[in-house]
């Protein structure tokens, strides 16, 4: 019988991902798009994630006062207790760049986003792959999208250097501006937080904890 609810549990958390995924494709395209509908979609979806992680969160801890799970059901537990807070993680800085988007939109465009649509992919990629990785149990796919954030680590310190530069050079656009450092900060923790499942998703596989490694 726990073989059963455990399967519907990974059902559960997956479907939760997928919402996330969503909604972090929406937010992205609202800001390239300057489009205010979508970026308002994406903030009403919030509360379903909140939803699913708190039933996640109750139905891991009944299956173990319920059932004495032994050391690998008991692990897989735990891992989607945290997996599921990094996704609602993941939607909360979805919902962040949601709203600097309806902010971006009380201004002319500052630059063309010529990285953005780039870092943006990397991200997703990231969290497909996580995704991917903690599915079919792939620590060396989870271990591939820990190395990727250096590469997000990077282009958020040019992106950075070029804004400040900008700014620095046309005072008047600091307002927008703002805006658009704060979302590539929070597409820079979106990497961050894919990084956090996939030491997850390693400690899954191989039972090894990686994290501060």
């Amino acid at each position: 019988m726990l073989a059963n609810e455990i399967r519907e549990l990974q059902h559960k958390l997956l479907e939760m991902a997928g919402l996330s995924e969503q909604m972090l494709r929406q937010a992205i395209e609202s800001v390239l798009t300057r489009d205010e509908a979508l970026a308002r979609t994406v903030i009403a979806t919030d509360d379903q994630v909140d939803q699913f992680e708190n039933e996640i969160e109750a139905a891991c801890i009944q299956l173990i006062a319920l059932h004495q799970p032994v050391a690998s059901e008991l692990r897989f537990l735990t891992v989607v207790m945290k997996i599921s807070h990094n996704i609602e993680r993941l939607a909360d800085k979805s919902v962040a760049i949601a709203k600097r988007s309806l902010e971006l939109l009380e201004y002319p465009p500052v630059k063309p986003f010529v990285d953005l649509p780039y870092v943006a992919q990397v991200i997703q990629t990231m969290v497909k792959d996580v995704l991917d990785a903690f599915v079919n149990r792939n620590a060396e796919l989870a271990l591939g999208v820990r190395e990727r954030d250096n590469e997000v680590d990077d282009i958020y310190e040019k992106m950075l250097h070029e804004l400040l530069t900008i700014l620095s050079e046309h005072p008047t656009l600091i307002p927008p501006g703002i805006s658009i450092l704060l979302l590539f900060r929070h597409l820079e923790r979106v990497g961050d937080l894919a990084v956090n499942i996939s030491e997850e998703v390693y400690y899954l596989v191989k039972g090894d904890i990686i994290r501060h490694s």
